[in-house]
């Protein structure tokens, strides 16, 4: 593929509020977009597609195409978008916040190569009905010679609120690479934004919306789901909550979150916040192909000056794909979770902290060289040859004399301590490559009564949040068991 270079003009523009609502006039987005975009300066935006790989980006283009909210340079914000797409050379490309229609056709005029196809154009099933002239809309741009438009449609309508009034766009492409030809079926979503508990609330509801539609509309489909998720993987942007999409980690032998690799890293995907919420999911169909270190928050800030105030305040998150035929690969393992932790010791007997891990998955889970660690180093490895049979639980104490007789699944810690403070602490689980399976860091309100642990709350549910033991049945703990004391 032709490396393309582009080169901008800069401005210093005011930031617009980050992932806002609202409708307008088409008439009133686009000021003037007549200026001649090939006497802008340039700046060169480097390359990351390959010609062996399906190339796919997610970007929220911040109100693009409206005067009064985000970049106000409508002629520079959509050279910046024109530039970026074509330099980086992605074969296909999910667009969030397009305000206007107008601007979105301007945009694909000038990237020669590709087509797009946005919410409320006439060829959407839907999409008039659902979408007006100046609400952001979803859209989703692709290369000609890679993919061709089989269908598109605006999807989970009936959760309409749930999804801020922005119901996704679903877009079904026939792509041949490589001599190969499969349909590949892409839903462009934009969660609510804001972290009040009710902008969460709608959040979860849209995810358990859009689980159900994919459990029973493509149960053997290859999906990517990917776009403005505005909320993170592990722990939520509203204080207090897990994430929205658990129920979605929660299914790991079906759905995944190839993106979790940023939030495991800690990496932004917004100019000013420290979470990354954008994101792609796939189906398990095509959960293998994702290329091993390709997953990126491309931060255009570094090429393109001022890029927060001009072009957007999110980066494009970028994903590139193996692509071939043959039969779908095997789903992965058992979904491992942290689930019981004894921080603070009956007494002063150290060697009575534990840690329970529960497996939640279908299949056993090879846990050969996984690592528990605390905040400041690895406290546990697991032997070669170490399973956890699926719905069934494993507990690491930090001393081998103080695990309970009659303790179901207890182990010693291989250190011989795990040091949980009692004034706070991590406890991470990461896996035999060195990635997060599950975390937790407790505060002291989880750690500050002798002998009660914190556990799951429901129990054994991923990605629900720690509770006192005592808050969750009337036992002060229960290792290797329920919380009530029942056998896994």
């Amino acid at each position: 593929m032709a490396r393309v270079v582009s080169l901008r003009r800069v401005c210093f523009i005011g930031v617009g509020f980050l992932a806002a609502c609202g409708a307008l006039e088409d008439a009133e987005l686009i000021d003037d977009l007549s200026e001649p975009l090939d006497r802008l300066d340039l700046v060169a935006v480097q390359p990351r597609g390959t010609g062996a790989t399906l190339d796919v980006a997610n970007w929220n283009l911040e109100w693009f195409g409206d005067t009064g909210n985000g970049p106000t340079n409508e002629a520079l914000q959509l050279a910046n978008a024109r530039d970026t797409i074509q330099g980086t050379d992605f074969d296909v490309w999910s667009l969030e916040e397009v305000a206007s229609a107008s601007a979105f056709r301007s945009l694909v005029g000038q990237l020669p190569g590709y087509a797009g196809v946005i919410a409320s154009d006439p060829v959407v099933a839907g999409g008039t009905a659902s979408y007006s002239a100046g609400e952001q809309k979803p859209a989703l741009v692709y290369k000609t010679s890679l993919a061709s438009l089989v269908s598109a449609r605006i999807i989970l309508t009936a959760s309409d609120s749930d999804f801020a009034g922005r119901p996704p766009l679903e877009v079904k492409l026939s792509v041949t690479l490589g001599g190969v030809t499969q349909e590949r079926i892409f839903i462009v979503l934009h969660m609510k934004a804001f972290a009040d508990t009710t902008s969460w609330q709608r959040r979860a509801s849209a995810s358990a919306a859009l689980k159900s539609f994919l459990d029973a509309t493509y149960p053997t489909q290859r999906v990517i789901v990917l776009g403005d998720w505005n909320d993170d993987l592990d722990t939520s942007i509203t204080s207090g909550r897990p994430t929205p999409y658990a129920n979605l980690n929660a299914d790991p032998g079906r759905y995944t979150f190839l993106t979790r690799v940023l939030t495991d890293a800690g990496v932004a995907t917004t100019c000013d916040f420290s979470d990354a919420i954008d994101h792609q999911l796939v189906t398990n169909e095509i959960a293998a192909d994702r290329v091993s270190g390709s997953v990126e928050a491309y931060e255009l800030d570094a090429q393109i000056p001022s890029y927060c105030n001009t072009t957007s305040d999110h980066f494009p998150v970028l994903v590139r794909y193996r692509f071939g035929g043959g039969t779908p690969p095997p789903p992965p393992p058992g979904a491992v979770i942290l689930n019981e932790i004894l921080a603070n010791e009956p007494g002063s007997n150290t060697g009575a902290e534990f840690v329970e891990i529960v497996n939640l998955g279908g299949s056993a889970a090879n846990l050969s060289g996984w690592q528990l660690r605390d905040a400041t180093t690895t406290r546990h490895t697991f032997a070669p040859g170490t399973t956890l049979a699926a719905g069934k639980a494993i507990v690491v104490f930090a001393s081998a004399a103080s695990i309970p007789a009659g303790t179901p699944g207890a182990i010693a810690a291989s250190t011989g301590a795990l040091s949980l403070a009692n004034g706070g602490d991590s406890v991470v689980l990461r896996d035999a490559a060195g990635a997060t399976v599950d975390s937790n860091s407790y505060s002291s309100s989880l750690s500050s009564v002798d002998g009660v642990s914190m556990n799951r709350s429901p129990d054994a549910t991923a990605g629900a949040s720690f509770a006192l033991h005592t808050s969750v049945s009337g036992l002060a703990s229960s290792p290797g068991r329920r919380a009530s004391g029942a056998g896994f």
